[in-house]
């Protein structure tokens, strides 16, 4: 009888995602381990068969405790995978992003086999960014340790073509593109008048534009209130912000002073009302931030698919999202855009009532592309190793 497979997967934030990929493993008989720092489940939690060692959480309050909890992070899991058996393969999902490295390390000393899971490419993050310069001497260092990195790595995932071709800067590896995905049983149109959330805020006769998630400072949140200033006359029209982040300060300072009554600021829903806050929205907003186009995906960009919500994309028209918009004819992107451009888009659907159902009808088709069942693809690839 052969030996069963046996795995460790590092994370340090474990979100729906990975634990599908966890759970996806130990139904198909192997032994896999989480080291993480926190565990963040909607609709399924992780199969108690799922070892975890849980160590520091992520901290992203500032610079300089991102930096300092990444690299607790990271030095703590390298001391345990020190003392591990080398029988283990491991499996890296880039945060802490300098994780990766650690599997560079092993497969040196123990010849262990290593799996990289790229959500997100650094350093390209930092430079597009702006963080640091391509000169940098970190950034230098970081390139040559990903080219030898990932050309040792057993396998290489990403989530779409553009990202698949910066890692090609790095490595002529085959990288492996699985689209991220959603449970659509979990998140599901439903009819304002059938849906508590929309009821409890009054949203329900009206059009509503929703941003649901992160406010972080490269997210441009101004154009979508700048946009409810000049529809705040059309009581028709709502807005709903939902979340938390950097700028929310700098947002709800806004609102108050320009008095706009047509927005609604909210935190944070809990997972037992997140498929109905976002269930309300018949335009969700997806952001993508001036050069991440090539190296990240939102994955908020699925959950707006699953709610049967057209989405209102402020990205480029070229970024992995603004091809995914343009395959599934789901909503419309608006790069570096004009208030009044936004204003004109969400005027169409409110007199074009056909319009608006048809690209919600296509969004929510669209996200039955983007299943649950993506994560067997990475068992099927590394049990194949």
């Amino acid at each position: 009888m052969n030996e069963k497979k046996k795995y460790i997967l590092i994370v340090q934030v474990t979100r729906q995602l990975s634990i599908d990929i966890l759970n996806t493993f130990v139904s198909q008989g192997c032994e896999i381990e989480l080291i993480t720092g926190v565990i963040e489940s909607n609709y399924s939690p992780i199969d108690q068969r799922v070892k975890v060692k849980f160590l520091n959480r992520y901290n992203n309050t500032s610079t300089f405790k991102r930096m300092l909890t990444w690299s607790i992070f990271t030095f703590r899991s390298f001391f345990i995978l020190l003392f591990s058996s080398s029988k283990k393969e491991l499996i890296f999902i880039t945060t802490p992003p300098f994780i990766v490295f650690i599997g560079l390390i092993f497969k040196k000393i123990k010849n262990q086999h290593y799996h990289l899971v790229i959500w997100d490419l650094y350093p390209d993050v930092l430079v597009n960014f702006g963080v640091l310069k391509e000169s940098s001497w970190i950034i230098k260092l970081w390139k040559k340790l990903n080219t030898s990195c990932f050309n040792n790595a057993s396998t290489i995932f990403t989530l779409g073509k553009h990202l698949a071709g910066a890692i090609e800067n790095y490595s002529k590896k085959p990288t492996i593109i699985i689209p991220n995905w959603v449970n659509s049983e979990f998140i599901l149109p439903l009819k304002k008048d059938e849906n508590p959330f929309a009821i409890k805020h009054q949203l329900v006769g009206k059009l509503v534009i929703m941003y649901s998630g992160n406010m972080g400072l490269t997210h441009d949140i101004e154009s979508i209130v700048y946009a409810a200033e000049l529809l705040q006359e059309d009581t028709s029209i709502q807005f709903v912000l939902v979340g938390d982040g950097a700028k929310k300060e700098k947002i709800s300072r806004f609102v108050e002073e320009k008095k706009l009554k047509n927005v609604l600021m909210l935190p944070y829903q809990s997972n037992d009302v997140l498929p109905y806050s976002l269930s309300s929205a018949d335009i969700g907003v997806v952001t993508l931030s001036q050069g991440a186009e090539t190296i990240s995906v939102p994955s908020k960009t699925y959950y707006t698919l699953a709610s049967g919500s057209v989405i209102l994309a402020l990205a480029a028209i070229d970024s992995e999202l603004g091809l995914l918009i343009e395959q599934y004819k789901c909503g419309k992107v608006f790069e570096q855009p004009k208030t009044t451009e936004l204003v004109d888009f969400i005027q169409f659907l409110k007199n074009n009532p056909a319009t608006l159902q048809q690209y919600k009808e296509n969004a929510r088709k669209a996200s039955f592309e983007f299943t649950p069942a993506n994560a067997k693809k990475y068992y099927d690839y590394i049990y194949g190793k």
